[in-house]
């Protein structure tokens, strides 16, 4: 397993948990630790206390959110390459009801059969909820969307690859 596989494993292991809970039951309290076992602000980067940057307001969660927000403008054009082009090379995508994709190839596969016959994604509206930032190279976005009768529920987790966001993880449930 390589080292950035890694370093994702432990940050899905670490706050997925608590991001699940959390939208579950609506409640953003488990978000800012009160209901979790894990802490978010000991995973941003270390710095001063007066250039402290709270983990849902730094540049790198705009960037973030930026980068997820394309991934909604490209399934709303039905621009398969440009879903693929948002997700990292290693990327995992579990959509709720279809098997797991790994890697790119996988992913284009899965988002062409959910592009086909035009399933609402053109009146789909999108909404991000929070942004999170976990260190200057990992960020957390949770969104939610409406698709035709469908609430769903969306985590994105983004890793940072030179100077562009991708996303590394991503899944989704009925809301």
């Amino acid at each position: 397993m390589s080292k950035i596989s890694q370093r994702r494993a432990l940050l899905l292991a670490a706050i997925v948990p608590a991001l699940l809970v959390a939208g579950c039951s609506g409640n953003t309290q488990a978000m800012k630790g009160a209901a979790s076992p894990t802490d978010m602000d000991s995973m941003a980067p270390d710095t001063s206390p007066d250039d402290s940057p709270s983990p849902g307001d730094t540049a790198g969660g705009g960037q973030a959110e930026t980068a997820v927000q394309g991934f909604f403008d490209a399934l709303k054009a039905g621009d398969v390459d440009q879903v693929t082009d948002t997700f990292a090379d290693d990327a995992v995508v579990l959509l709720a009801g279809q098997p797991t994709a790994e890697g790119g190839e996988a992913i284009k596969s899965l988002f062409q059969k959910q592009l086909q016959g035009g399933n609402g994604m053109k009146q789909a509206t999108h909404t991000i909820d929070e942004t999170r930032t976990a260190g200057p190279d990992d960020a957390i976005v949770r969104a939610t969307s409406k698709q035709g009768d469908n609430n769903m529920r969306e985590l994105f987790v983004l890793t940072k690859e030179g100077e562009e966001w991708k996303i590394s993880q991503f899944m989704n449930n009925k809301g």
